[in-house]
């Protein structure tokens, strides 16, 4: 019975050391909200997340300036495309639809036969 007795003081005080704890995060966590909102805090975490973002960046494009160079040199190149497209598609349908020199000639020599003859009668 003594051994008994015993274990549940030992019980007893682990259970009052632990409310102890749980009552003090509870007054720490209430300090600290009372100093700082939970949107501050927000804030201030995207913030501190942004910063890190853009030094990594910059670290990134320091290193591998080339790579950089390149993906902005493709992206002002997708740009002006997308700018200009109808006239773009517009010079490679002609490109394409193009008549050859001996084709453009035959018309040519052919228009000329007409006005010529329009000229005599």
């Amino acid at each position: 019975m003594a051994d008994l007795e015993r274990e549940l003081k030992e019980d007893l005080m682990l259970r009052n050391a632990a409310k102890r704890l749980v009552k003090a995060d509870l007054a720490f966590l209430k300090g600290d909200m009372a100093q700082k909102s939970l949107g501050g805090r927000v804030a201030d975490r995207a913030k501190d997340g942004a910063a890190d973002m853009a030094e990594n960046a910059a670290d990134y494009a320091d290193t591998h300036r080339v790579q950089v160079g390149t993906g902005v040199a493709v992206a002002i190149a997708a740009i002006a495309a997308w700018i200009f497209r109808d006239r773009l598609a517009d010079a490679v349908y002609d490109m394409l639809h193009e008549k050859s020199l001996l084709e453009k000639g035959a018309e040519r020599a052919e228009q000329l036969a007409e006005d010529a003859r329009s000229l005599i009668d």
